[in-house]
């Protein structure tokens, strides 16, 4: 065993000293995360350099084998430019070892990657033999896999996804004809909830995030029967703000008015028309706060009925901005401009009460989050909201597929880090400010030394 062992640590010792070609600056992640295993069916990102758009086309191989090629597009919630092959390489029925890939532009530079795999032995829990299992409650189809903390309170999370998808359909009276896919993940991705084909949901005990579940499904459930509903052009200032709103809260039940009336005070307010054509890229918490304020503002000042009307019948816009759809869309159904609506969304954000405890709170609960995204950043890239590794629920089924969502980072530097930030997590929870203060300048001054 001591043998087999050394022998690992040398061959990776040996790939993380080996010479990866000319690649011109081009980058390569490989999936699933962490150490690669025989039997892993292997996906590529290939990242231009600097971000730069191109046009050309990337192929993988090995030896004279093609495994496949991909052009550059846009990828992720972030719109990364990149190549993105899915499940490219099947390992199966491979040696443990050392292996070159090849990876060439169709008109740029061929470069290699040396890759190790390792014993399927050595898999780490819930090891090889997790599979995917499913029950069926009155909502949803539940998606779990197997030996994850998921499967262990799969009858608590059946009767959670009832309650809360029965609350979302009595919010927004509609009745879904189809079971709702609901898969649980057991590692943290963004900031634990997405929703498109399907709801996808972090679920594990050490979870950094926190996840208080009946608020994150209900986030998520929002967003699905949104989608299914459906309307002509529905913004992402307006999606998101929703599904907020209709939930009490962000990331726990929070007083929404007052909570973005702290945003003036704190001089953190995005003016609507920055909010509108780039939601996703301004700070998060702040952003989605901000919509959901707006949201209540409407809802308060013209009636649900009248806001449902207007955000249904938002036409698709024709080579404008959205701070442009916006603007028209107020005028029609409100007969104000977008520049007059938030001069009165302002007004309604300063008669709100501020209390200590809510600026505080918010204080810390935006820079927690940021924590939570420089560490995703740094040490785990899949996880980042912006260009999180997520790949179809359904396909992943159909093959059979558990690695990319039960591998994840695991170093002594993401356990030390994920660690704290669960600590500050039950801090700020807990009301407990100044603790969760100084746990915070702790964690931001190991995420400086940590920084390459």
């Amino acid at each position: 065993m001591r043998r087999t062992a050394l022998f690992i640590l040398c061959l990776l010792l040996i790939v993380s000293c080996s010479p990866q070609g000319e690649n011109d600056g081009y980058a390569v992640i490989m999936h699933p995360d962490g150490h690669l295993y025989v039997g892993d069916r292997v996906s590529f990102e290939i990242l231009p350099p600097s971000g730069e758009f191109s046009s050309e086309v990337v192929e993988v191989k090995i030896g004279d084998t093609v495994l496949g090629s991909a052009p550059f597009t846009t990828f992720g919630i972030g719109q990364r430019k990149q190549a993105t092959l899915w499940w490219t390489w099947d390992t199966s029925g491979l040696k443990a070892g050392k292996y070159s890939l090849t990876f060439k532009l169709s008109n740029g530079p061929s470069w290699e990657e040396q890759v190790l795999l390792l014993p399927t032995a050595l898999v780490p829990p819930p090891g090889p033999e997790a599979v995917w299992a499913s029950t069926t409650t009155d909502c949803c189809t539940l998606y779990y896999i197997t030996g994850t903390d998921a499967a262990r309170d799969i009858d608590y999370l059946s009767s959670l996804a009832d309650e809360q998808a029965d609350l979302v359909a009595a919010q927004v009276g509609a009745t879904l004809q189809d079971r709702i896919p609901l898969i649980f993940m057991p590692r943290v991705i963004g900031h634990g909830g997405f929703a498109w084909d399907g709801v996808y949901i972090s679920y594990l005990y050490e979870n950094y995030v926190g996840n208080e579940m009946e608020l994150v499904l209900h986030h998520e459930f929002v967003h699905y029967y949104d989608n299914w509903i459906g309307g002509e052009y529905m913004p992402s200032i307006l999606q998101e703000g929703l599904a907020v709103y209709l939930s009490g809260g962000h990331f726990k039940p929070e007083p929404i008015g007052p909570r973005a009336a702290a945003l003036l005070e704190l001089g953190w307010y995005i003016p609507l028309s920055d909010l509108a054509d780039d939601f996703y890229n301004q700070q998060h918490d702040i952003g989605y706060l901000e919509a959901a304020a707006l949201i209540q503002f409407l809802n308060l000042t013209y009636g649900p009925s009248a806001f449902i009307e207007f955000y249904r019948t938002i036409p698709y816009p024709q080579g404008i901005s959205e701070a442009q759809v916006l603007d028209e869309a107020f005028f029609q159904m409100f007969g104000r401009s977008l520049m007059e609506m938030e001069a009165a969304f302002l007004d309604y954000l300063s008669i709100q009460p501020i209390t200590d405890d809510i600026r505080i709170d918010l204080e810390l609960t935006v820079a927690y989050f940021d924590a939570v995204r420089r560490y995703q950043s740094l040490l785990d890239p899949s996880a980042f909201f912006l260009t999180a590794w997520l790949p179809d629920g359904r396909a992943m089924r159909d093959m059979g597929i558990v690695a990319d969502l039960t591998r994840r980072p695991s170093t002594w530097k993401n356990h030390l880090v994920e660690s704290m930030l669960i600590r500050i997590h039950d801090e700020l929870f807990s009301g407990e400010y100044d603790h969760a203060r100084r746990s915070l300048v702790w964690t931001n001054w190991l995420l400086e030394r940590l920084e390459p």
